[in-house]
């Protein structure tokens, strides 16, 4: 793998969720990649050591995704990891939204999303390394985008909440 791939996936499983222990494991014996896209993204398939590293059962897609807050002339991309039917890490898929680029998303552009099993987000890990939680405990939201140097995200519950670049509430207001 090359810096670029195991810094994603480093931050990808970074966060703690229900298995991320078995796929760190599994990203500990990762054997090799190839190239995994006919359009000339970056996106990877993987193959793990199935002697050395357990499967991770029920879920098809780890529950964080890393999100490009900016990218210069462009749309910011996601990255997603993919999981065979078997529970091993499969592939680490580069989605951009305008135009391919062939070059991963920079880490110093990107967030971490954790997503509920509804697939909404329930943190953000921000560039900076601090993690960010919906202000109130239970809630998730439903979207998130960048602003200034932080971020703006809309909650399940009704409510935009705007924070800033070291995690702190700015605002919150009930979308009417």
């Amino acid at each position: 793998m090359t810096d670029s791939e195991q810094e994603i996936l480093k931050r990808l499983l970074s966060m703690e969720f229900e298995g991320a222990a078995v796929f760190r494991t599994q990203a500990m014996h990762i054997l090799g990649v190839e190239s995994d896209c006919i359009c000339g993204c970056p996106s990877i398939k993987i193959h793990v050591d199935r002697a050395k590293a357990a499967p991770a059962l029920g879920i098809r897609i780890l529950p964080t995704e890393l999100e490009e807050l900016s990218r210069a002339g462009g749309v910011p991309s996601s990255v997603l990891c993919l999981l065979d039917r078997d529970g091993y890490l499969a592939n680490l898929e580069c989605v951009y939204y305008d135009e391919v680029v062939t070059d991963w998303p920079a880490s110093n552009r990107s967030a971490i999303v954790l997503r509920d099993s509804a697939r909404n987000v329930s943190a953000v890990l921000l560039p900076s390394g601090v993690l960010v939680n919906p202000h109130k405990e239970g809630d998730s939201w439903i979207s998130f985008r960048e602003e200034k140097l932080g971020f703006t995200a809309t909650t399940r519950t009704g409510w935009t909440e705007t924070y800033d670049a070291t995690g702190r509430l700015v605002s919150r207001a009930l979308i009417e």
